[in-house]
């Protein structure tokens, strides 16, 4: 009876709507919410041993802000892991949206024992760079309507694209690894996961070509593709057992104006993740323009394709790429 009104459904057990016209093979939606713990090569590192969660809600998800919060201060109080690490929430801020990073009106922080939310307010503050702090324990929660991250006009001549967290991808019920990886497959599994967001949370359904978008793909080459699997193991408290949950991580370059059809979905990406387990913080990715052949590294001339990628700070580039923290 409550599966309609409930925020806890809504936002971990959401089940396909009787009449839907997508995801009718499957009994539940995918989640309306990422969590981004912080890549300590890409993130802005915390202060005084805070933890940093980014906290991403699409559409109709915003509408339940408030319990969001709520639920990471409840969280943390209660403890997390089996040893019951407790955390405070210290704060709650919001990326905003002249910070530069492609809007991020829903793009949040959560400062457990550090940062989870979204919106402004008279009685925000201005706390870092691009960031708002828009509650504090004891204090008010004064969320924005949330706008999606608008991209730069056109795409550089080439983008580097920087799998930050395990991508996990199937094609032929078989999980794609370095040696098989294409943009076909990194597209299939974008315009899948960005088309049942909008469709099952938005007021807006993304409405595409998407036959004609996945042969126009496969043309697209793969340059410099530096992938490895990395594993990665979580435990379910519901089944009871540890679930393998690894993923490519890497980096790939991907050239204009092949790129261009592909664009908006591509900037947009970088927010829903790609690829199974986006809600958990898998399939992250970021985009960066490459730099010219001529401004390469010996390192990057010659690294094997098998290699992973390095850990260095972006490069200087005309757009900041998206940074949840």
């Amino acid at each position: 009876m409550l599966l309609r009104s409930c925020p806890y459904p809504f936002l971990f057990e959401s089940r396909t709507p009787p009449g839907a016209a997508k995801l009718t093979r499957y009994p539940r939606t995918p989640g309306p919410f990422v969590l981004d713990p912080a890549d300590p090569h890409y993130d802005s590192g915390a202060e005084n041993g805070a933890l940093n969660l980014g906290v991403t809600l699409f559409g109709s998800a915003n509408d339940h802000l408030p319990y969001v919060v709520h639920a990471l201060d409840s969280a943390g109080r209660h403890g997390l892991t089996a040893r019951r690490v407790t955390l405070e929430l210290r704060d709650v801020q919001v990326e905003s949206r002249e910070s530069g990073s492609g809007g991020g009106g829903a793009d949040a922080d959560a400062g457990v024992g550090g940062d989870a939310g979204a919106g402004t307010g008279a009685e925000a503050s201005t706390d870092r760079r691009g960031w708002t702090t828009i509650f504090e324990p004891g204090g008010p929660l004064s969320p924005v309507p949330a706008e999606p991250p608008a991209p730069p006009a056109a795409p550089p001549p080439a983008v580097r694209v920087r799998l930050l967290s395990p991508l996990r991808i199937k094609r032929r019920e078989r999980f794609v690894g370095a040696a098989d990886f294409d943009f076909r497959a990194f597209m299939s599994a974008l315009l899948r996961r960005v088309s049942m967001l909008t469709y099952f949370f938005s007021d807006t359904p993304l409405e595409t070509d998407f036959a004609g978008l996945l042969r126009a793909a496969e043309s697209v080459p793969v340059a410099r593709p530096e992938l490895r699997w990395r594993e990665w193991t979580r435990h379910s408290s519901r089944q009871n057992a540890q679930l393998q949950m690894g993923g490519l991580v890497g980096r790939f370059e991907l050239a204009a104006p092949r790129i261009e059809p592909f664009w908006p979905l591509l900037w947009l990406g970088q927010w829903t993740h790609a690829g199974k387990g986006g809600s958990m913080g898998l399939g992250r990715y970021v985009l960066e323009p490459a730099p010219p052949a001529t401004d390469r590294t010996g390192e990057e001339q010659g690294a094997a394709a098998s290699a992973p990628a390095p850990a260095s700070e972006p490069n200087h580039e005309p757009w900041p790429a998206p940074s949840r923290l």
